[in-house]
């Protein structure tokens, strides 16, 4: 009689199969939420490898530095974009909750947007820096330009290295 009761009564708490638990919901739209993060992660850093491998300036060379410089700074901004589309998606990925939290906290400052903030500044540092060496020319715009492109395409990468398994 014992074993009829306890067997009831284990059956009582299970869960109905019929109807998926709020915890199951729950996680469906983790899920979904996760796919959309990493489709715009994964486009923006492929976008950017493709644009890194190509010779974006080669018509601008035709017309001096100054031209150079503004093909340049204008391919930047366009980086610069994927690159922020890049980061906030491996944020919000970092962001999604775990089994163990009931809900995402979008506005959690967490060690990777402080790392990013200080890398942004250390790239910009480095650039100028580097373009001191053709103080007084007009190359200063070119190589600045040209270093902010490439440092931001190689970290693009080394994120990818570094999370690669946000992407699993």
């Amino acid at each position: 009689m014992r074993w009829i009761i306890a067997t009831l009564f284990c059956a009582s708490l299970a869960p109905a199969q019929d109807a998926p638990s709020a915890h199951q919901a729950k996680w469906n739209g983790s899920d979904t939420a996760q796919a959309r993060y990493r489709k715009q992660g994964t486009d923006a850093l492929a976008k950017e490898q493709a644009r890194s491998k190509a010779n974006l300036c080669t018509d601008a060379e035709k017309e001096g530095n100054a031209r150079i410089a503004q093909c340049l700074t204008d391919q930047g901004k366009e980086t610069q974009q994927d690159y922020l589309a890049y980061i906030r998606a491996i944020g919000a990925l970092l962001r999604l909750p775990s089994a163990a939290e009931s809900a995402q906290s979008p506005q959690k400052m967490l060690p990777f947007d402080l790392a990013e903030e200080s890398w942004q500044t250390h790239r910009d540092r480095s650039c100028t820096s580097m373009a001191t060496q053709w103080e007084g020319g007009d190359q200063v715009p070119v190589a600045y330009s040209d270093c902010r492109l490439k440092l931001t395409w190689n970290h693009m990468n080394e994120l990818a290295d570094l999370y690669s398994d946000l992407w699993h």
